[in-house]
């Protein structure tokens, strides 16, 4: 058995730097997001145009796309030009380049080639985290805008948003990679934040790249305690779905100084927090996780007898699978 938990541990350290590498947002994209970032400070010496509500619209889209090829932009559509060749804004800048779009959380303006530039910026709590940038590209001021570069995370679903909403209503396709990379990073710092602060409680975590499904495990001096959240909404930085399952330590495991009280309220067979679960579904998990390891406490630290308690605050956990 110490063998097999020695590899085990070794796999899963294994797997954790490669799912950071995988993770990190700059390595893969550091080239491309440092030339735009030069776009985007250029951009700070001209007009800017601040959108919000009925102003930001896909009449926005179509205007700047109608600007940039009216100003002599050409395409980047030929068979001699580098496909790789980074956006870059005229020495000389027309009217298309002369207005910077800003809208909450997102930088949209017109590049040479053709091309709009949008930057997304994230952010957690009060802290700004990093800035994601996608350049959308037309064959003429009429032809319909379609991805070509781009800095967005492999795992969030940009071409089948593409394919979705990018050709009927640019508005849409901006505002949804929008909501999804700033979820992304909220569900990620949330992750970050409970590791930080609530170590010593977790035994295990575990989560897929985009953070849409995240598991971890509880450690309270009689119980373990197995959470599973799952993000079906993308947009979301709460859990569309959420499991709490409790069950008693094996009494070797236990610390020596549990009470005699104590031994005696402990269930025999796993149980579902329902409390637990409901509020996971509506607040933040590093505050989450506070309310049920508090709830979880009250429940097990009441005098009623074990029956009692199985009756009235939890339910079976083969009843509610």
């Amino acid at each position: 058995m110490e063998v097999i938990r020695a590899r085990l541990s070794n796999l899963q350290q294994r797997h954790s730097t490669l799912r950071d590498k995988l993770t990190n947002a700059y390595p893969p994209h550091r080239d491309f997001d440092e030339n735009m970032e030069v776009c985007i400070i250029m951009a700070g010496e001209t007009e800017r145009v601040f959108l919000e509500g009925e102003s930001w619209n896909d009449d926005v889209i179509t205007e700047l796309q109608r600007r940039i090829w009216e100003n002599g932009s050409t395409t980047r559509g030929e068979e001699d030009q580098d496909i790789q060749e980074k956006p870059e804004l005229d020495e000389k800048p027309g009217e298309s380049q002369s207005v910077t779009y800003q809208l909450h959380r997102k930088m949209i303006r017109g590049v040479s080639g053709g091309q709009i530039s949008v930057r997304f910026d994230t952010g957690f709590g009060d802290e700004k985290y990093e800035s994601y940038y996608c350049v959308l590209t037309s064959s003429s001021a009429t032809d319909k805008l379609h991805v070509t570069e781009h800095s967005i995370p492999f795992f969030l679903p940009l071409r089948e948003l593409e394919k979705a909403h990018l050709t009927t209503s640019p508005k849409v396709f901006i505002d949804y990679i929008g909501d999804i990379l700033q979820a992304y990073v909220s569900r990620r710092e949330q992750v970050r934040e409970i590791k930080e602060t609530k170590g010593e409680s977790i035994g295990e975590l575990y989560h897929s790249l985009s953070f849409s499904l995240i598991e971890l495990m509880l450690k309270e001096p009689d119980y373990q305690v197995g959470v599973s959240l799952a993000y079906y909404n993308l947009k979301s930085e709460l859990p569309t779905q959420s499991s709490v399952i409790a069950w008693s330590r094996p009494a070797e495991l236990r610390p020596q100084t549990a009470t005699k009280r104590q031994a005696t309220t402990v269930h025999s067979s796993a149980f579902h927090l329902p409390k637990a679960e409901a509020f996971l579904l509506t607040i933040p998990l590093p505050k989450a996780l506070d309310e049920l390891l508090a709830d979880l406490r009250a429940t097990i630290g009441s005098p009623q007898s074990p029956a009692v308690i199985e009756a009235t605050s939890l339910l079976p956990a083969e009843t509610a699978l």
